[in-house]
Parts: structure tokens; C-alpha cells; sequence
């Protein structure tokens, strides 16, 4: 569908970017837009599905389980969530605080409010397994929803949206809900992949324009966003979100619910500039990586791809030919036993060929996969990487 701008519901914009996925077995779509709005300059992908799609693409193909490892996170989301944590710890000195966090993912960034001594906390994921982990592993309540459908009489003292409305096709009833759900002058959490800095943090071609995020901020849009829904800011802080190699700048947001509405755009002139800047030293970077991969696979006859995300399915519509590949490996419960452009997707456990290479296509897990090939699964197959 056409998105008008999300923020200031401008009809016009201009065309940056297409980003494309070559399917829809696995993915919401087969390509977005990415645009710059022609009033108020956020920049934001069009021509997406619905928020009902992408609501029940959250509930039956999430990614955020951590199944493989029974829902426990890794310690760089443990050492990121503490960092969050210790953000807000000064504005929350009532540890009866009632806490709500949306998108909860299997709980760990609520476990450690719990540890700092806060127990009235509840999270919501549309995840049935994630729920199911929050409440096992940390013993903390949680239920299986989303923003929208959310409803309890309890006003909450601190809602935090860490990692969600980059995600959000709908900014104006998820914030109307919001509002509703915080106590007079509640706090609202926010984190945000900081779009301003894309350029500075690129590890391969086009990641931040993943099958999920669909809007990219900068502190002036996180500002318009919050200053149209009443909310003042208490903080802001420029942060990186360092999860397994992978280094992502990220803006962290402390707000207030306020009564008061003086809503005024004010444009964004430097977001358009940055983002286009990091188009095209992505597109710089791709034509590298696309040469690394064509001369490693070039006396390949079979191999095994492993990894089916976002650099995977931008790979199968150019560099990545389809005949040599044997079959995918992913590691999310989600996605095997379905299939890529035709190709069965598999589990880590089920590869059994050993004289087929297997390429590992991913940059932030490149380092944990090829563990998990000779150490874990005992694996004595060729491994190519790309990184």
C-alpha cells in the first residue's frame, strides 16, 4: 500500500531507494521504496503491506525467540539491556513502578529491572513462544498481544518501546494508545536504530533496510513524533547497539506525557543528505561483495546457504545462483521445512551432505555459525565466508 508520511500525513514524497527481497515465501513482500517525506523530511519505505499483515507476520514468523537457544539471549543483549536499564534507573525511583514493555521479545530486558529490585512489570509480545519464555525463564508476567490490541484497565507509570516503531506501519493509533495506557505524566521509553549515522556504521550492503524496519529516524523526526502526540522530552542520548559483531547506532528517548499541544513541523533537512550519502556507499560496497562471492563460488558445482534473512534474499536476485544452491539452513523454527525460490529450507541439524561448501550469508552470526559448523554439529565441510 501507499503510505502517507507517517509523521505529518504528507501526501508527497520523493523516491531514494528500492529495496529488494525476490520473494514472498518468507517475507512480508517482494521490495518497499525508500522515500523522504516532501513536508517534514522523514525518511520511510512505501509501497508495504498493512499493519494487520505485518501483525500476523510478528505473531506466525517471528524471529525473536531465540529458540535455538531456548529463549535465552546472548550477553551482548544482556550487556545492551543493562545499558537501558541504567539509562532510565534515575527517572524511576518507585520500585512499585508499574513497567510495560511492548515487544518483549522472551523477557530479558525486563529481567534486569528485576534484578535492580522493580517487580511490577508486564510484558506484551504477539509471540506465543516469546511470552512462554518470559514467563518460564524470568517468572515475570506477560501475554500474547500487540499494540493495538492491548487492552487492561492499569495505567502505567513507564512504557518502553525498545526496538518497535521502526517497526510500525501506524504511528497515529499506536501512539493514541500509548497515551491512554501511561498514567498522567508517565514515562515513554524509546530506542531507535539513529539514522543521522547509517554511513558510519555499515558492516554490509543495505542492512538497515531489513523486511522490518520501515522507518528510519532522526533525533529532529523522533522529536515532530513526539512533540505531535503531547510527549516532552526528559532525555535524549546518541548510543550504539553493539548485539554479536554487528555495531548499530541507536538514539535512546526519555519522554513525558504532557497535556499540552504545541505541535509545529519542524523540517529535516540532514536526514534526506545522510541517508542518501549511505545508499551509495552501500551500493559501493555491494559490487565488493558481490566480486568476494563470485570468485568463491566460481568452481563450486553444489553449496549450502546458510542463513535466509535480508542479505540472503537480496543476494538470490543478482549475485547468488539458484542451480548450485543444494538447499538453506536456518537456525529459526520459523522458517524451515518452507522453501526460498523453491529451495527447502532446513535445519542446522539435518545437514548430513559433508563434501558440500557451505556459505555462511550473514555478517552479524558469520563468527557464531561457523562455530556452531565445527564445534557444535561437528562439521567437516568447506565453510566460505563472506566477511
Amino acid at each position: 500500500m501507499n503510505r502517507f508520511c507517517p509523521i505529518c500525513a504528507c501526501q508527497r514524497n520523493t523516491y531514494l531507494y528500492k529495496q529488494n527481497f525476490n520473494n514472498k515465501d518468507i517475507s512480508l513482500m517482494e521490495s518497499y521504496d525508500v522515500v523522504v517525506c516532501s513536508n517534514c523530511g522523514f525518511v520511510y519505505a512505501d509501497n508495504i503491506p498493512s499493519q494487520d499483515d505485518f501483525n500476523n507476520y510478528y505473531t506466525v514468523m517471528s524471529k525473536y525467540e531465540f529458540d535455538y537457544k531456548n529463549g535465552v539471549v546472548s550477553n551482548s543483549y544482556i550487556e545492551h539491556f543493562t545499558k537501558i536499564v541504567n539509562f532510565l534507573i534515575p527517572h524511576i525511583t518507585d520500585f512499585n513502578a508499574k513497567i510495560l514493555d511492548i515487544g518483549c521479545s522472551t523477557g530479558a530486558l525486563l529481567s534486569i529491572f528485576k534484578l535492580n529490585g522493580y517487580s511490577n512489570l508486564l510484558g506484551i509480545d504477539p509471540s506465543p513462544s516469546c511470552v512462554r519464555a518470559t514467563k518460564e525463564l524470568y517468572n515475570i508476567e506477560a501475554s500474547v498481544n500487540n499494540i493495538f490490541n492491548f487492552n487492561t484497565n492499569e495505567k502505567f507509570d513507564l512504557i518502553i518501546l525498545s526496538a518497535v516503531l521502526e517497526h510500525l506501519v501506524d504511528f497515529n493509533n499506536s501512539m493514541q494508545k500509548i497515551r491512554s495506557l501511561l498514567k498522567d505524566r508517565g514515562l515513554l521509553f524509546i530506542e531507535v536504530p539513529d539514522a543521522e549515522r547509517f554511513v558510519l556504521y555499515i558492516s554490509m550492503p543495505f542492512q538497515q533496510f531489513s523486511i522490518e524496519h520501515i522507518n528510519y529516524f532522526s533525533q529532529n523526526s523522533i522529536r515532530n513524533l513526539l512533540s505531535k502526540f503531547s510527549f516532552e522530552i526528559i532525555e535524549l542520548q546518541k548510543n550504539e547497539n553493539r548485539i554479536n559483531q554487528s555495531i548499530d547506532p541507536d538514539i535512546f528517548i526519555l519522554s513525558r506525557k504532557s497535556n499540552e499541544n504545541n505541535f509545529i513541523i519542524k523540517r529535516d533537512d540532514i536526514c534526506e543528505l545522510k541517508i542518501r550519502n549511505y545508499i551509495s556507499q552501500c551500493a559501493e560496497l555491494d559490487l565488493k561483495i558481490k566480486k568476494v562471492i563470485q570468485e568463491k563460488l566460481s568452481n563450486k558445482n553444489k553449496i549450502i546457504v546458510w542463513g535466509v534473512g535480508t542479505h540472503t534474499q537480496r543476494m538470490l536476485g543478482s549475485i547468488l545462483d539458484l542451480s548450485k544452491i543444494l538447499f538453506f539452513v536456518d537456525s529459526n523454527i520459523r522458517y524451515i521445512g518452507k522453501k526460498l525460490k523453491g529451495i527447502e529450507i532446513k535445519s542446522p541439524s539435518d545437514i548430513k551432505e559433508e563434501g558440500i561448501p557451505i556459505l555462511i550469508s550473514t555478517y552479524s552470526y558469520q563468527e557464531e555459525i561457523a562455530y556452531q559448523i565445527k564445534e557444535i554439529l561437528k562439521l567437516n565441510n568447506e565453510i566460505i565466508t563472506i566477511y
